[in-house]
């Protein structure tokens, strides 16, 4: 068999999509699905002897999919049935009128029918990253006989494409059907719909206010409204400039080509609200553009602060303890495509050489979700644990840093909209944040003019 047939069948042989459940499930009136997959386990006609096709694994505990059907005499009392028997983080699969029956039912208002499910899964905690083992990477997957390494690394990459598009389709199924909401909280879905934000994050947050009310208060939209705020600020998480007594606050930022990262890095190293007022000093880690580091120089130069630029990872070492008596070292390097493996791993070496406080990951507001993901994914060889948005300058919609922190649930350090230095930057709060997520006009009518000029 050729090299691309061996692929095709090993990718065949690890991979396996459950078949047409979802339509035959949402019409029961109420059953438990198993959620583990199944396949073949012998050579005869398929759908017989059927085994787990994963043993169950301890990382995760994963019960039955619970799923019913609830009838009443409006919305909100369905809902209201839904929170009491299958709790807040129930699923509303399908609801539509129903007519009553009756010689008279004619006289009488239809009756509304909604399909809900829970599933309850206890994903494992996340584990904070030991810092004094920043360069310790998990073991790569070893090829099985018969496939070199390369063959391998494309096969992982079609698996985890595989499972992408599986997790999408999933979530399509999830939130396809929204049930028909009152106007008032129709009108906040729209308002996150029109802002950019994801159907799937709009729907899963309008279906959590939904069982969150009831009766009379979704003619509230202020109560609504609040509602959504409180689910907002529990996803949208804000940072503050933070020093260090006796010893400099290491900074680096990360991301990819064209985003903005020097221009960034000089607003914090000289905004009054940020590091302005502090004893900063400038890294440059930028190993391919020549231009950049002149830049930064020159920068440096006119604003009277120390820089040094470094080529090889072990040289940030030595321009650290140059640095030792700064109160922040702002550390800028070079900007990656997360598709570009070997030069993902260079930064990975600069960083574990660096040891920084704070890696921030810079993204431009207007990328498209998927690629914000993507690169986030590719860039945890430099471990970042806070997000940079920039160009908000150059959109209307800023749902996608709502999008992003729903994902990924990682803090927002700063936004930036424009060229100009130091101005047109922020640290944001957590309320900007959930305004900016939540309302299109918040930036251009009020956030805007709070920060144009602040420096």
């Amino acid at each position: 068999m050729t090299a691309a047939g061996n692929r095709f069948a090993y990718l065949l042989a690890a991979t396996w999509i459950p078949g047409c459940i979802y339509p035959s499930i949402i019409h029961c009136a109420e059953s438990s699905v198993p959620t583990s997959a199944y396949q073949d386990q012998s050579q005869g006609s398929p759908g017989k002897n059927l085994r787990p096709a994963h043993p169950r694994s301890d990382k995760a505990s994963v019960r039955p999919m619970k799923i019913k059907k609830f009838v009443g005499a409006s919305m909100s009392e369905c809902l209201l049935k839904v929170k009491k028997e299958l709790g807040e983080n129930a699923v509303i699969l399908d609801s539509r009128k129903v007519p009553r029956g009756g010689p008279f039912s004619f006289l009488l208002n239809d009756m509304v029918e909604v399909i809900a499910s829970t599933e309850d899964r206890h994903p494992p905690p996340v584990k904070e990253r030991n810092w004094s083992q920043v360069g310790a990477e998990p073991a790569a997957p070893v090829a099985p006989p018969g496939v070199s390494a390369a063959e391998f690394a494309l096969i992982s990459d079609d698996l985890k494409g595989l499972k992408d598009t599986v997790q999408q389709i999933t979530d399509h199924l999830k939130f396809r059907q929204l049930p028909s909401l009152p106007a008032q909280l129709e009108g906040l879905h729209r308002d996150l719909l029109e802002n950019g934000v994801d159907d799937r994050v709009a729907a899963a947050l309008t279906q959590e206010i939904t069982l969150q009310l009831s009766g009379p208060q979704f003619e509230d939209r202020s109560l609504m409204q609040r509602a959504l705020y409180e689910r907002l600020g529990k996803i949208m998480k804000a940072t503050v400039p933070v020093t260090e007594k006796g010893r400099p606050r290491v900074i680096a930022l990360v991301g990819p080509t064209g985003v903005g990262k020097t221009t960034t890095l000089a607003k914090m190293a000289t905004h009054p609200s940020i590091y302005g007022r502090k004893r900063v000093a400038l890294v440059s880690a930028d190993t391919y553009r020549i231009a950049a580091v002149e830049q930064l120089k020159t920068f440096a130069a006119i604003a009277n602060i120390p820089m040094d630029a470094v080529y090889r990872p072990a040289d940030i070492r030595r321009a650290l303890e140059r640095f030792s008596d700064r109160d922040v070292i702002l550390i800028d390097t070079a900007g990656r495509s997360q598709n570009d493996r070997g030069q993902l791993n260079d930064l990975g070496a600069f960083m574990e050489y660096a040891e920084a406080d704070e890696v921030h990951l810079v993204l431009s507001v207007s990328t498209r979700l998927e690629d914000q993901l993507d690169i986030i994914h590719k860039f945890r060889v430099a471990n970042p644990g806070r997000l940079i948005f920039t160009k908000l300058d150059e959109t209307t919609s800023f749902g996608s840093i709502l999008n992003v922190c729903y994902h990924e649930r990682k803090a927002v350090s700063l936004l930036t909209c424009g060229q100009n230095v130091p101005d047109d930057v922020a640290w944001p709060t957590q309320t900007q944040l959930v305004k900016l997520a939540a309302n299109r006009g918040y930036f251009r009518n009020e956030l805007l003019p709070s920060i144009a000029g602040t420096g």
